[in-house]
């Protein structure tokens, strides 16, 4: 298999929507939060969770200095987790190793069904990274994006352990 299919199925293995990245059982979870500090702005619609915030649902896990969730017409638009960094893992179905990431900042945009990790962005699986200043990946399309040349991000790097497969 060539270097732009390793590259290809691995992309595609890591970087999916939380709930195909999850154990089936996760999504059926509660999702519990966990913080210092807690504000509820109900007529901007504005959830904000600061200090120490640990996020879980099954084996789902993200810490974040801050978390701010978007709403409007009583749902979620937009979640924004920054921190020194933000740190997710969760483990997937079938024999998947876990799956880590962290970023100074996770956007997802929930009705665009579209992830954003910036700054300092890296995703390991299975002894391979993924790393960027910027990746993007937009479930609803199977698209990727990483790095961003008209922003001045670094490259991309990608590294492949040998005689460990990509699926």
């Amino acid at each position: 298999m060539t270097l732009n299919k390793h590259l290809f199925l691995l992309i595609l293995i890591i970087i999916v929507s939380p709930y195909s990245w999850a154990l089936n059982s996760d999504k059926n979870k509660p999702v519990e939060v966990e913080a210092d500090n807690f504000n509820l702005d109900e007529k901007k619609q504005i959830t904000t969770y600061t200090g120490n915030v640990v996020i879980t649902q099954g084996s789902m896990e993200i810490k974040a200095n801050i978390v701010t969730i978007y709403g409007s017409k009583g749902s979620t638009d937009k979640v924004i987790a920054t921190g020194n960094p933000v740190k997710f893992k969760q483990q997937p179905d079938g024999n998947q190793g876990l799956i880590r990431g962290e970023a100074n900042q996770f956007d997802y945009l929930v009705t665009k069904d579209t992830l954003i990790l910036i700054k300092n962005a890296t995703l390991w699986q299975s002894g391979n990274t993924f790393s960027s200043d910027r990746i993007i990946y937009d479930s609803k399309h199977s698209i990727v994006k990483a790095g961003d040349n008209s922003s001045g991000s670094k490259r991309v790097k990608v590294t492949l352990q040998p005689g460990k497969s990509a699926q």
